[in-house]
C-alpha cells in the first residue's frame, strides 16, 4: 500500500479518536457538573486542605461564597457548593471571616494592614486556624504592607491572599486532573465497548476496504473545512468568546458525524463482527483477545482528549494535501 493510502487509513483512524474523546468529553462532564459534582467537591476539598475544616465551613457561609453555593445547588440540589471561585472573592471572604471571628471593629470598607493584622494576631483566631497558617496570613499581611503605598489601602493584601490561593489550586488542579484521566480512560474503555471501536478492527477493516478509506478521507477534508468545526476547533483550545456556545458545537458535530455516520467501521453489524471473529485464523480466544486489545489501545486513545487529536488530524491533513515536492532534476528550470 502506497504512503497516500496509508496516510488515508490514520487520518480515518484519528478522526474516529476524535469523535470518540468528544463524546467521552461530553459524558466525563455530564457526569462531574450534574451527577456527582466532582469538581466541586474537589474545590472544596482543596480549600479545606489550606484553611482547615473550621475555617472552611465559616468562610462557606460566607454571603460572597453562599450566593455562589445557593446558585449552583438550584443546579444540584446534593452540590457541596459552587465549582469555581474566583481568586479575588476567595480573598474578600476571607479576610472578612477573618475580620468577624477575631472581634476587630473596623468593617471591611475602612480596613487597613495594621488592622488586619492586629485581627490575625488575635485569641479567637487561634481556634479557627493553626499555627502555621496564622504565620502565613501574616507574612503576606506584612508583605502587603511594604508595598503599600498608604496603610488604608488593602488592595495589596487582596492581591497577596488571591496569588497565594491560586497557586495554592494550581497546586490542587493537578490532583484533580491525575483523576479525571483516570475517570476519562475509565469511560473511553466503556464507550470502545458499547460501540464496539476496536482499534484493530478499525486499521484493518480501513486498510482492507479502499473505497471506505478514500470516501472516509475526503468526507474528513471538508469537514475540517468548515466554518462550524473551525469554531470547534477555537472551542477545544478553550477560547472564551465560545465558551457559551460548545456544548452546543460539541453535540451538533457528535450528532453529524458519530450517530449519522454509517460508514464508519464501529457498532455491532454483521460485517464489524465477521472482520473480528470470523477472519483467520479464525480461533475465536485469539480473536477475543485481539478485539480486548483494540477496544484497549481506543480507550488509551480517547484519554489522550480531543483537542490533541484535532491538532494532529490538521497536521495530517496539510501534510497529505502539501504532498511529495519536485526534486531539483525534475524542476522546470532544470529541463532542457
Amino acid at each position: 500500500m502506497d504512503i497516500p493510502s496509508t496516510l488515508n487509513v490514520v487520518i480515518g483512524l484519528f478522526f474516529i479518536y476524535l469523535l470518540l474523546s468528544l463524546l467521552t468529553s461530553e459524558i466525563q462532564e455530564l457526569l462531574a457538573s450534574s451527577v456527582f459534582d466532582w469538581r466541586a467537591e474537589n474545590l472544596y476539598r482543596s480549600i479545606q486542605l489550606i484553611l482547615g475544616n473550621t475555617a472552611t465551613e465559616l468562610l462557606y457561609q460566607h454571603p460572597l461564597i453562599k450566593s455562589w453555593k445557593d446558585y449552583k445547588q438550584q443546579i444540584n440540589q446534593s452540590s457541596i457548593g459552587p465549582s469555581y471561585l474566583p481568586s479575588s472573592t476567595f480573598a474578600l471572604a476571607l479576610i472578612s471571616v477573618i475580620l468577624e471571628q477575631s472581634g476587630v471593629q473596623p468593617k471591611l470598607d475602612s480596613l487597613t494592614i495594621p488592622d488586619f493584622i492586629k485581627a490575625i494576631d488575635s485569641e479567637p483566631i487561634k481556634t479557627v486556624f493553626d499555627t502555621d497558617q496564622i504565620k502565613l496570613f501574616k507574612i503576606l499581611a506584612v508583605k502587603a504592607s511594604n508595598e503599600a503605598r498608604e496603610s488604608t489601602n488593602i488592595e495589596p493584601l487582596e492581591k497577596a491572599i488571591s496569588d497565594w490561593f491560586e497557586q495554592s489550586m494550581i497546586r490542587a488542579s493537578g490532583v484533580y486532573k491525575r483523576k479525571v484521566k483516570f475517570i476519562t480512560l475509565l469511560i473511553g474503555l466503556i464507550a470502545a465497548i458499547v460501540l464496539n471501536a476496536d482499534t484493530l478492527n478499525i486499521a484493518n477493516r480501513l486498510f482492507q476496504e479502499p473505497i471506505v478509506q478514500k470516501n472516509l478521507s475526503q468526507t474528513i477534508n471538508l469537514i475540517l473545512t468548515q466554518d462550524e468545526t473551525s469554531a470547534l476547533k477555537n472551542c477545544l483550545q478553550s477560547k472564551p468568546d465560545l465558551e457559551t456556545f460548545c456544548p452546543d458545537l460539541k453535540e451538533n458535530f457528535l450528532y453529524s458525524y458519530l450517530f449519522d455516520f454509517s460508514s464508519l467501521p464501529l457498532g455491532w453489524g454483521a460485517s464489524n463482527l465477521n472482520q473480528q471473529f470470523n477472519s483467520p485464523p479464525n480461533i475465536l480466544a485469539f480473536n477475543m483477545i485481539k478485539v480486548l486489545i483494540g477496544w484497549g489501545l481506543t480507550a488509551i486513545a480517547i484519554s489522550m482528549g480531543s483537542s490533541f487529536w484535532f491538532d494532529l488530524l490538521n497536521k495530517l491533513i496539510n501534510v497529505r494535501n502539501t504532498g511529495s515536492k519536485p526534486s531539483k532534476s525534475e524542476s522546470p528550470t532544470n529541463q532542457n
